[in-house]
């Protein structure tokens, strides 16, 4: 199915959130859509795009949620930065995509074997200054959390809680899920 044509409109988040569970469960069993369709997909987005969902994700080269969420381009509104934090860009961006796309829900994923929230929770320190403030700003949210792997989850509700609470974004659901790098398996919080 092309999300782009016509024809097709997702029409709330309950649907939007189907469509990812579904592409995800296309993409763990390795039948995902062709992806032989770039040439037609370019064509119908090249006037505008109209991604049904916003995705707060990791940088790690992994982790491609256009490919998990087994989506075409155009599809879904993708914001990455190391350990999926919820930084001024991603914030303005996602008041972009919310009131100006028409997201219909924002999605922090975080994942499994992450190396900032691993980092974070090993209190790394003496790293490049900008790396270490992405790790000093995660800390706090996982403080206390004696399983690396839970931080992970810990990390992604703290991120939730702070789109959540900006006026423009709360316009839509704000939830979380976790990817597990190995699987490919999705699990919403």
């Amino acid at each position: 199915m092309n999300l782009h044509s016509p024809d097709v409109q997702i029409q709330g988040s309950d649907q939007a959130l189907a469509f990812l569970k579904e592409g995800n469960a296309r993409f763990v069993a390795g039948q995902g859509m062709p992806r032989d369709t770039n040439i037609t997909d370019r064509a119908l987005t090249a006037e505008a795009q109209k991604p049904f969902a916003a995705i707060v994700t990791c940088a790690d080269s992994r982790c491609a949620p256009e490919l998990y969420f087994d989506q075409k381009i155009g599809d879904i509104f993708v914001l990455r930065n190391a350990g999926n934090i919820a930084d001024d860009s991603v914030i303005g961006s996602l008041e972009f995509g919310v009131a100006v796309l028409g997201v219909q829900v924002v999605i922090v994923v975080g994942h499994t074997q992450c190396g900032a929230v691993h980092n974070a929770h090993a209190d790394a320190t003496g790293l490049p200054e900008k790396l270490q403030g992405v790790l000093d700003t995660i800390k706090p949210g996982i403080a206390g959390n004696n399983c690396k792997e839970d931080a992970v989850n810990d990390n992604v509700k703290v991120q939730m809680d702070i789109l959540a609470n900006n006026e423009t974004i709360s316009a839509v659901p704000v939830m979380g899920a976790n990817y597990d790098v190995a699987t490919g398996k999705v699990t919403f919080l």
